[in-house]
């Protein structure tokens, strides 16, 4: 018996792989020590989901994915393209912090701290891990207050 053929619509694809790119990364970075292997799978579901939120998402889609990609240079111990990164989600943040959730600024300086961590800039880390931590304590749902300190509680300065 064939199997039944699924139809999208170009939008529906591009969402699809958008969010499956981007929620197969998770795993990799929550691993105690991910292989350069995996890291290096991980950044290009990164820059894959990237490029489709670019083609159907918004600026609140464009925030997290350029986050992600920060995230895993950020992993890979890749100072100079996890700034980038991170200095984009940052600037598109700004650009559009009436659309953000009031942990999506959260995420973001946390990004800015693990990727001044990872370009060995002390003193800017540590700058960033403050106001992650300032946006943390402004978020008013239980939850999402403890996923992203968890996320927070694991960037040394």
């Amino acid at each position: 018996m064939a199997e039944k053929e699924t139809k999208f619509t170009i939008e529906e694809f591009h969402k699809k792989i958008a969010v499956e790119t981007n929620n197969q990364i998770w795993p990799i970075l929550d691993a105690k020590n991910p292989t350069r292997a995996n890291l290096e799978k991980a950044l290009h579901m990164a820059y894959t989901s990237r490029y489709h939120w670019s083609k159907i998402g918004t600026a609140v889609n464009a925030v997290r994915a350029e986050y992600m990609i920060a995230r895993v240079y950020s992993a890979m111990k890749r100072g100079e393209p996890a700034l980038f990164h991170a200095k984009r989600c940052l600037e598109i943040a700004q650009e559009n912090k009436n659309s953000l959730k009031d942990w999506d600024l959260a995420f973001v300086y946390e990004v800015m701290a693990r990727a001044q961590s990872a370009a060995e800039n002390k003193t800017e880390c540590k700058k960033y891990h403050k106001l992650a931590q300032n946006a943390i304590n402004a978020i008013k749902g239980p939850e999402d207050k403890k996923i992203c300190q968890g996320e927070l509680d694991k960037v040394t300065c």
